[in-house]
């Protein structure tokens, strides 16, 4: 595996009054047996998705039951250009791109340029934000910057999820999903009607699946799923105009991480080397690379078998609360407050050399001093929503506040311990801390659309945000009168050497820290993005049934910040900026049977936020920091489409054709050092005790983008057919991504080990509807064929020559069932 137009007609009104009620997904059929029309919300208002000018993939619960989506990972292959894995590096957190931009880093110093939204509330954080779908109305995914309605830190799209509602009639439904690898979920909705005009709907689920990752050294089994969640709800109709939305919601993971399969690059590793004779060999007889070797072997080389002496736990609680009040003003303006709290609790313990030894780990709990991150989150924003002028005016106006708190995460990498380590030495290295971030937020928006004749219309929006963040690292260091259980002395003599009283000596785990500095600082950013978008409707002609093309100029902004450097001021990187030019076309033909809907698209960044590896001289050890990719570029083709080849077959094709090409970025690279030259231009050299390292600019323009699939594919056929025992809906898809970069720093990307160049997938589902639609149940399999393409990796080759890959899971299968009432 591992290598390199026109407003609807009335022949459609019932179509369009069916979906007003909830968005409809990949189109189904309507009456007349047309393909239904597709309402939308991207623009905070209801309008069909072949009107409104931009890129967005609409699904709702039964595309979404259809496809097999669970969660959010899921939608990895459903909309053009979006890219989500079940991990993050080794953390079972959401981590989401599109068209080739996201967020590596999970730090409370640094937002994602992915912005995910539950009814209309802003995720800051991605731990615990997979996001189990339940009783979910409706998911749509905007593809490319949305710098007007959705601002908060969104160059690269947004996903935003709906939920469904409190009715006035009383129903529910319980549900039970079984499968391999002891797969066990459930799942409830229960809606009431107080009163005529109180309604609450509860909804909840729990998923469990056993790993699929085994670890030869201590016999678990890793990445597993142990998730649940629960959401209450309560609507109030107060009067005729006024509407009150209180949600009420909790999760909680529990799950073993994703530890991978390590591989030997090369034998420079600066960090390798030292530590190889310091400590590692001192105290095995053996190297890193022997290590690492064992883990490529383990299983046979299988590489979903590791051999991790961390192996990793990754937990997360989340609780949320938010009410959203909607009054109708006049029957052409209405106002809407949204209000929302968010509270994130989460810590995970990273192996990040991916061997049976204690080379490099990085975890918030195994040390007793550690402790899980929490973040406060709250937002208000208030829309005001309305037509003027015979409905040819439609506007949407805003202010928008966010502020979070996050504290409590203390972060500690551990080198060691090794005994005895060189000359006889006790060996333990490690760089801790504990951070407090601050991040402030406020905006005001407009958006207009104007017809200006039944054909065209155009559309303006712009924002302006201004954004604050601080951030307070509180450095620890190692008490070395505490590192000896039975109490004798341990003193350090550089390097993490220490000298200790021997015999006796016995390895303290729970030692005490000491403070070893503060630093502190706050930036502020502000900019003003604007869009401006002409629209064509296409009216009914002899090719087309309608239609629509649209031309959009588009900015977006992700807020800037201070770098987690490791020592030092903390040292700022710039807010990243983007442009965006689209034309974008969508087509019904054949008689309202074929669907072509596409996008043409050059996206500019300047100052794109990227992760690099800098040292850290006081512990000898890489650590992360934020830097800025001064311009890249990305450019492509989208396209979906549906067609109704027969009255119950439905065929899907999408397709992209990306490029992006960084134009200019530079970065630091670190390497063993030539003791008798002296430093290149611009080279710092740092004295590690037993060798030199020389922190030189590395011109990494030209490399590819992260997880941007250069083409992209997806195939499926639906079939619906009408029995006396029910509606049986067998569903058969393929997906195809091609030329995918997952390297990290500079070295692994010029191997060519963590490209890859291929990933296939091909799922299967058996639906069925009872006649009475009572019951709901399927069979389903997924990866049918059992591929292991790469989808992700930790590769510190520079430092370590060495690097960790993670594949997907493999097959799957199983059954579900359902009840509605």
């Amino acid at each position: 595996m591992l290598k390199r137009g026109a407003r609807p007609s009335s022949v459609m009104s019932v179509a369009v009054l069916a979906a007003l009620v909830s968005t409809v997904p990949v189109p189904v059929l309507a009456q007349g047996m047309v393909l239904e029309e597709v309402m939308v919300t991207a623009r905070k208002r209801a309008e069909s998705l072949q009107e409104a000018p931009l890129a967005v993939t609409a699904l709702d619960a039964t595309a979404l039951r259809e496809a097999g989506v669970r969660n959010l990972a899921d939608l990895n292959s459903l909309a053009p250009n979006i890219d989500v894995v079940e991990a993050n590096g080794a953390a079972p957190l959401a981590s989401v791109y599109i068209r080739g931009v996201g967020q590596r880093n999970t730090g409370e110093n640094i937002d994602s340029g992915v912005g995910i939204y539950i009814d209309d509330i802003y995720l800051g954080r991605p731990d615990g934000a997979l996001l189990d779908l339940n009783d979910i109305q409706s998911v749509q995914v905007l593809r490319g910057p949305q710098g007007t309605l959705f601002g908060k830190n969104t160059t690269g799209g947004a996903l935003v999820f709906t939920t469904n509602k409190p009715v006035e009639e009383f129903e529910g439904s319980v549900g039970v999903r079984v499968g391999n690898y002891d797969r066990l979920d459930t799942e409830f909705v229960l809606n009431l009607p107080l009163t005529d005009t109180l309604w609450t709907r509860f909804s909840g689920v729990t998923r469990k699946r056993d790993g699929h990752i085994e670890n030869l050294f201590d016999g678990k089994d890793y990445m597993d799923e142990d998730r649940q969640s629960i959401i209450w709800q309560t609507r109030w109709a107060a009067s005729d105009d006024l509407t009150l939305d209180l949600n009420l919601n909790w999760a909680d993971t529990d799950q073993r991480m994703r530890p991978m399969k390590c591989i030997n690059v090369n034998d420079d590793g600066w960090q390798a080397t030292l530590f190889n004779a310091l400590a590692i060999g001192p105290a095995t007889g053996r190297t890193l690379a022997d290590f690492c070797q064992d883990s490529t072997e383990a299983g046979g080389g299988d590489p979903r078998t590791v051999i991790s002496d961390l192996g990793g736990e990754y937990k997360a609680e989340n609780r949320g609360a938010s009410l959203v009040a909607e009054w109708a003003l006049s029957p052409d303006l209405s106002l809407k407050s949204i209000s929302g709290y968010r509270y994130t609790e989460a810590s995970q313990n990273d192996e990040l050399d991916h061997t049976g030894i204690p080379f490099l780990h990085r975890t918030n709990t195994v040390h007793p001093q550690g402790g899980a991150g929490e973040s406060d989150q709250y937002s208000q924003e208030f829309q005001l929503i309305g037509s003027a002028f015979d409905d040819r005016l439609q506007y949407v106006t805003g202010l928008y506040w966010f502020e979070e708190e996050s504290k409590g995460r203390q972060s500690i990498s551990f080198l060691g311990p090794f005994e005895p380590a060189i000359a006889n030495l006790f060996f333990l290295n490690l760089s801790a801390d504990t951070q407090t971030a601050n991040n402030d937020a406020v905006a005001a928006y407009a958006q207009l659309e104007w017809e200006l004749t039944p054909e065209w219309r155009a559309t303006l929006g712009l924002r302006y945000t201004d954004e604050s963040r601080e951030l307070k690292i509180q450095d620890l260091a190692i008490d070395p009168a505490t590192l000896d259980l039975n109490g004798g002395p341990a003193i350090p003599v550089g390097g993490g050497l220490f000298v200790v009283q021997r015999p006796g000596f016995e390895y303290n785990p729970a030692f005490s820290f000491v403070e070893a500095g503060v630093r502190q600082r706050k930036v502020s950013n502000n900019d003003v993005t604007p869009m401006a978008s002409i629209q064509y409707l296409i009216g009914e002609n002899r090719v087309l049934d309608q239609g629509s093309l649209y031309l959009t100029y588009s900015e977006g902004f992700l807020s800037g910040g201070l770098s987690e450097s490791p020592t030092g001021e903390l040292e700022r990187f710039e807010p990243e900026e983007v442009e965006n030019i689209e034309l974008g076309f969508k087509l019904d033909l054949l008689q309202r049977r074929l669907r072509l809907n596409g996008a043409l698209f050059y996206t500019d960044y300047t100052n794109r936020q990227l992760t690099t590896l800098v040292i850290n001289p006081e512990v000898n050890s890489p650590s992360p920091a934020t830097i800025n990719a001064a311009e890249s570029t990305i450019k492509g083709f989208e396209l979906e489409s549906t067609w109704l080849a027969t009255d119950n077959l439905i065929i899907g094709f999408n397709a992209t054709i990306t490029d992006g090409d960084i134009k200019e970025f530079m970065d630091e690279q670190i390497t063993i050092a030539d003791a008798s030259v002296a430093p290149g231009p611009g080279c710092v050299r740092a004295n590690l005790t037993l060798l030199q390292v020389d922190s030189c600019p590395n011109d990494r323009s030209g490399e590819n983008l992260p997880r941007l699939a250069e083409q992209s594919y997806l195939l499926s056929a639906q079939y619906n057919l009408e029995t006396a025992y029910g509606t049986f809906t067998p569903r058969l898809q393929g997906s195809w991504k091609f030329d995918m970069e997952f390297c990290f720093d500079a070295l692994s990307c010029t191997t060519g080990l963590w490209f890859e160049d291929e990933q296939f997938e091909l799922s299967a589902r058996l639906g069925w509807v009872s006649p009475d639609e009572r019951w709901v149940g399927s069979l389903f399999g997924t990866n049918l064929t059992d591929e292991d393409y790469l989808n992700g990796g930790t590769a510190l080759v520079e430092s370590s020559g060495t690097g960790g890959y993670a594949v997907a899971p493999p097959r799957m299968y199983g059954a579900e069932i359902q009840y509605r009432f």
